[in-house]
């Protein structure tokens, strides 16, 4: 069964997002599929700040106006990119918590392949398992990919072609990569959390 939808996970992070929603792409135009990507502005995170006084009612409003702004402004500048390079795309903006919204558009939008960054660091068991990125690899309902080297990622994404509906490959080495993904997709090669 081919990949026909991939979500992308991207984080309240525009720039730390950006190799994510580049191979994000890359993938989409060497398997032929949809591009959904998925970002939650996190309500719970906001609660907190205010629970600890870190904001005020009036000060959190503006913050979240701002995280919204800019989610869509990245949302936007994904969606152009995409859609350059002949990606069917769309983009999902919610709020609440994290993983739980994820998973939710996954399986709301029937993504067969999640795309996400590289999971931080844990300095604890109890932050690895309440890390909201942790929560959306271990939740997550389909197979997911870890984006890891930014220095590749822009090393392929330069090798799209621009403008073109179908997928046309400026080399025969990108032409085997894409080739490649394509059986890893067909025999789920991919990481799979389940």
């Amino acid at each position: 069964m081919p990949i026909e939808n991939i979500a992308v996970c991207v984080a309240g992070d525009p720039a730390g997002s950006l190799p994510t929603a580049k191979f994000g792409i890359y993938l989409a135009k060497c398997l032929g599929a949809r591009l959904t990507a998925i970002h939650v502005i996190d309500e719970k995170a906001l609660q907190e700040l205010l629970r600890s006084h870190i904001l005020v009612r009036v000060e959190a409003l503006e913050y979240e106006r701002e995280m919204e702004s800019q989610a869509k402004s990245f949302l936007e500048r994904f969606r152009q990119a995409a859609e350059a390079r002949g990606v069917i795309f769309q983009a999902v903006l919610r709020r609440g918590i994290p993983h739980q919204e994820v998973t939710k558009a996954i399986k709301e939008f029937g993504a067969q392949l999640l795309v996400m960054g590289e999971l931080k660091e844990a300095l604890s068991l109890k932050e690895r398992f309440f890390d909201e990125g942790s929560l959306i690899f271990y939740r997550c309902p389909c197979p997911v990919v870890v984006v890891k080297d930014p220095a590749s990622v822009e090393s392929l994404y330069r090798q799209l072609s621009v403008g073109a509906r179908g997928f046309e490959p400026r080399t025969p080495a990108l032409s085997a990569q894409c080739s490649a993904l394509e059986l890893c997709a067909r025999s789920s090669l991919f990481l799979n959390n389940s």
